[in-house]
């Protein structure tokens, strides 16, 4: 299709009547946008007064995501396609407001939270103490009573690298008295005077001997060690209550979702409203809408109000539009591609039904294997009919679909069957065969080149294209005209130099000879200087280095289909190889199929997206689309935990 025409707006509302906001925010294709400063001097700014509306939609999503973590859920599957959203009418989102009380509900998930911070605290300080008295079960010593005495102190000891043995030895040799016992496998009790305190310290240190405080604890390290046991029992039977009683009241999930969600887009309606440049009694607000849509946003406010004036204005010096396209059918879900690299700008023309054809084309040349084709074909097929999957996610499934029958189809040319050699398949299958990238390679290259020119002489016309619709089809026609033409003569030149055109090279040659000279002509065209514009025309011919270089880009499509076909039949050699394993061998062959050729479509399938995407960007994007737009954001309601039918 193409990019939605915008019309520039503004809405003067009386302050009684800003429910309407509601009905504008439901039909979701307004965007409003800042007033400039030059028209806010007649008008005010009321500061935004959002805190209530911030508390309440804060503490709903607080309860949403607590409550989510003890939800049981459904199959892996499901949710990975349908996440976690809640479906429900409109006629059930508004019961919910209406009916459903959740402030009960957010302080007990609240005070849940609160007691579980509490048990995890104490289960971390008791991990701590019990890590302490680890190794020390031995000593026969009550911890709440002291160790030290009016002349000594007693140190308890870790070994790292130095034994205790040789700590004994060192000491002795300093003539430090000292008695060393040992408690466990790497822990130690060290008695020595007050006054060789420091001395002992700096020994200990040198060494590399952790010296540790134990807690003040009533009983011997054994027995804090089994008091500490019981006490983390208790905690986790605690915090297994709260968890079960926490997943009890995943039961009021759905409801709570949908008040979230409500409560958050009155925080929507709330922000646009109190954002407003206003007179006393007057809102004031301007924003974009589709043009064709504008009198249907007219109709919507006035079934609500009559306390209203919606007029179209002027766009101010300098500004664009914001950017939204528009595509059905089949065409639809290649937005995805256009989209993953940025809107184009307003005044470009929308890549999307363009791409298309060429990206389907390119994904199957990356494949090649009917039968990968047919299973990413029925797959996505089966998970958009089977579950509710999101609007964006099954657009993305679609265009996966596609490339699945576009690998199909073109896999059939190449005799791609989940690696098979064609010797074993039937002669009717042989005989449709037209390419083997394997054995001869060459007829590929060819056509992926052939596929290359193609497109980017097509992305050379779009550029007219664009120009026509920026008034300056001159201009365009001037810039990019003598490029098609040398292009065509090199295609009539290499046709006739092969044999696919009669009659002699001469009118060929000359051909490509008038194609320079008018890129030599028109390409300087706007110097002022003769000599300038003669230097720049011929310079202008390097530019076709770059064109030759991206056509050889799309040699890759060649390089993707070799790789799947090769990596399939490895895997099937592999399985081959294999199969006469004694007792296990038909196991081992059936495990290589499947995991190999699973793999290999995965990993390709990947490759043919990412590449044949890379082809729109940098060979195609680049010759018609100037720069990216910025995106139409409408006041819409950000479906965060429901989806509402429609």
């Amino acid at each position: 299709m193409a990019i939605i025409e915008m019309q520039k707006l503004r809405l003067s509302l009386h302050d009684k009547a800003v429910d309407v906001l509601n009905a504008i925010q439901k039909q979701g294709f307004v965007e409003f946008s800042e007033i400039s400063e030059q028209k806010r001097k007649y008008l005010e700014t009321k500061e935004k007064t959002t805190f209530e509306f911030d508390y309440v939609s804060n503490r709903l999503d607080f309860a949403v995501n607590f409550l989510s973590r003890y939800e049981k859920p459904g199959g892996k599957l499901e949710r990975m396609f349908e996440g976690s959203k809640v479906r429900v009418t409109e006629e059930e989102m508004e019961e919910a407001t209406r009916s459903f009380y959740f402030n009960d509900l957010v302080e007990t998930a609240q005070n849940i939270e609160e007691k579980m911070n509490d048990d995890r605290a104490k289960m971390k300080a008791l991990d701590e103490e019990a890590k302490i008295l680890a190794g020390w079960e031995n000593l026969d010593t009550r911890l709440a009573l002291g160790t030290n005495t009016a002349t000594t102190q007693t140190i308890f000891v870790v070994e790292k690298k130095t034994p205790a043995e040789t700590l004994h030895e060192i000491l002795l040799g300093k003539n430090t008295p000292h008695h060393i016992e040992r408690v466990g496998e790497h822990t130690f009790t060290l008695i020595c005077f007050t006054d060789e305190r420091e001395s002992v310290d700096n020994t200990l240190r040198e060494y590399e001997f952790e010296t540790i405080t134990l807690p003040k604890r009533r009983g011997t390290p054994k027995e804090e060690l089994e008091r500490i046991r019981r006490a983390k029992a208790k905690v986790a039977r605690k915090m297994e209550f709260r968890e079960q009683y926490a997943t009890g009241l995943t039961k009021h999930l759905p409801k709570l979702k949908m008040m979230s969600d409500s409560i958050f887009w009155k925080k929507q309606k709330h922000d646009v409203a109190s954002g407003a440049t206003r007179t006393k009694n007057v809102l004031v607000f301007e924003g974009w809408c589709p043009r064709k849509r504008f009198d249907e946003l007219k109709n919507v406010i006035a079934e609500h109000t009559d306390l209203f004036a919606l007029e179209p204005i002027n766009l101010d010096e300098g500004e664009e539009p914001p950017v939204e396209i528009e595509n059905r059918g089949f065409v639809k879900p290649f937005e995805n591609v256009t989209r993953l690299y940025g809107l184009p700008g307003y005044n470009d023309v929308d890549p999307t039904v363009f791409l298309s054809g060429f990206f389907f084309i390119f994904f199957g040349l990356a494949l090649t294997d009917v039968g990968y084709g047919i299973v990413l074909a029925l797959v996505t097929a089966f998970i958009i009919k089977r579950y509710h999957v999101p609007d964006d996610l099954r657009s993305f499934l679609r265009l996966l679909m596609f490339g699945g029958i576009a690998t199909a189809v073109i896999g059939v040319f190449f005799g791609g069957y989940f690696g098979i050699d064609m010797k074993y398949m039937p002669a009717w299958v042989q005989s449709i065969q037209q390419f083997d990238p394997i054995k001869d390679p060459i007829p590929v290259f060819y056509l992926s080149l052939a596929l290359g020119a193609a497109q980017i002489m097509f992305g050379i016309a779009l550029k007219i294209v664009r120009e026509a619709k920026n008034n300056a089809l001159v201009d365009g026609i001037l810039d990019q005209g003598p490029w098609l033409a040398a292009f065509f003569s090199l295609i009539l030149f290499g046709g006739n130099k092969l044999g696919y055109l009669g009659g002699a090279q001469t009118p060929y040659v000359w051909f490509i000879y008038a194609s320079l000279f008018s890129l030599v002509l028109t390409q300087g065209r706007k110097e002022k200087n003769i000599i300038m514009k003669l230097l720049k025309g011929v310079l202008s011919l390097y530019n076709s280095v770059g064109f030759f270089s991206d056509i050889l880009s799309y040699s890759r499509l060649l390089a993707l289909g070799l790789a799947t076909s090769a990596l399939a039949f490895a895997v099937n050699l592999i399985a081959q190889m294999v199969k006469g394993t004694p007792f296990v061998g038909l196991l081992l062959m059936a495990m290589i199929l499947v995991i190999g050729h699973l793999f290999n479509m995965v990993v390709n399938i990947l490759g043919a997206f990412v590449h044949g995407a890379r082809l729109q960007f940098v060979e195609f994007f680049g010759k018609f689309i100037i720069g990216t737009g910025k995106n139409f954001r409408p006041f819409k309601r950000e479906e965060r935990y429901v989806i509402v039918y429609k």
